[in-house]
């Protein structure tokens, strides 16, 4: 049995706030944004207890609420259900102890998360939940939910933090950087796309997970199929092309950003898994404008990340965690050739030209 001694005394004091006299915590996660905790008392009681970054979300107050909003839609609905947020033993959504914030949600029996695809049917799998969660989503009122991040995946946004970061003069990263700048204003003609995009009223602003990545999928052990999507603070307004253009992002090679450039491929497969399993899950909701478009997401998701890891390279790395002091570059150069080869990947195999 674990004792104070061992784990960190906040979590002993976040379970006891929400009811849990502790006797068994595992840690979950501990990445770039939250710390989770799995947490177990007396009777075999199950819930699992987040310790919310407030660098990232500075006021919790706003993903709770949404939290709380797209609970209440989807439970009174068919189909998907989410992890049941928990009340203290006060009757608060959280928990504010120093520096900390504390939430907590009910435990999902027999439930796991996956890292990297490896598979056409996860993959397909894991598209039908996201497009399956965003169907749940289409008749709820996107001016109910609060933009948990302002301009996440505002391309013109993230282009404009880049070119303000130039302007500090890092001067050695900028040298460093000049060939991958270079390239980034030769893709240019996406945020011409992008621009377009939000000026014509048939692609819709419509609720969005935006972190669409394999391992914001439950999945049943039982079975092996997915159960739902986490991970949900940035479940806000947003376009067709966040979802769908993540997954291929982060999906399509097979690999992550901070793999090397020589191991970057595009898997037909596991393209084809993405667009068909999307598709699948999110029925009609999409116009066919958007619809049309769909080929476009993933190089506009690809290039905006790009442009986020060489903006924290440039800023020396002040929001991604590395490992390596050259990684965010490395990271930025991983995503640039994903593009290149992606671009060439749509028009060989689907006569779609991106540029």
């Amino acid at each position: 049995m674990p004792t104070s001694t061992v784990m960190e005394r906040q979590v002993i004091d976040a379970a006891k706030y929400f009811g849990y006299e502790l006797v068994f915590v595992e840690s979950l996660t501990e990445g770039l944004i939250h710390k989770t905790y799995k947490v177990s008392s007396s009777g075999n009681r199950t819930i699992i207890l987040q310790q919310v970054n407030t660098n990232v979300f500075n006021n919790p107050e706003k993903i709770i609420k949404n939290y709380q909003l797209i609970y209440s839609h989807l439970s009174n609905r068919k189909g998907i259900k989410i992890p049941k947020p928990l009340k203290s033993v006060e009757g608060s959504s959280l928990w504010l102890n120093n520096e900390f914030c504390w939430r907590a949600f009910e435990y999902i029996s027999n439930s796991y998360t996956d890292t990297l695809p490896t598979t056409r049917e996860r993959i397909f799998s894991a598209a039908l939940c996201y497009g399956s969660f965003i169907q749940g989503l289409f008749d709820l009122d996107v001016r109910k939910l609060t933009p948990a991040i302002p301009g996440f995946h505002d391309l013109n946004y993230r282009y404009n933090q880049l070119q303000h970061v130039i302007s500090l003069g890092h001067t050695v990263r900028l040298k460093d950087s000049e060939e991958l700048l270079r390239k980034i204003e030769d893709s240019k003609n996406l945020i011409a796309f992008y621009n377009k995009m939000i000026q014509n009223p048939e692609f819709k602003i419509r609720p969005m997970h935006h972190d669409s990545k394999l391992s914001n999928i439950l999945f049943d052990k039982r079975n092996n199929q997915p159960i739902c999507p986490i991970d949900l603070d940035t479940t806000m307004p947003g376009y067709f092309f966040s979802d769908i253009g993540d997954m291929i992002r982060s999906m399509v090679s097979g690999s992550d950003e901070s793999d090397s450039i020589e191991n970057i491929t595009i898997r037909k497969d596991f393209y084809s898994a993405i667009v068909t399993g999307y598709q699948s899950g999110i029925g009609d909701v999409f116009t066919e404008t958007e619809t049309a478009s769909l080929h476009h997401a993933g190089p506009l998701m690809i290039y905006m990340q790009s442009i986020r890891f060489l903006s924290d390279y440039l800023s020396n790395d002040v929001y991604y965690k590395i490992s390596y002091p050259q990684q965010n570059f490395e990271r930025a150069a991983n995503q640039l050739a994903l593009l290149e080869k992606l671009e060439v990947f749509l028009e060989e195999e689907y006569g779609y030209k991106i540029r």
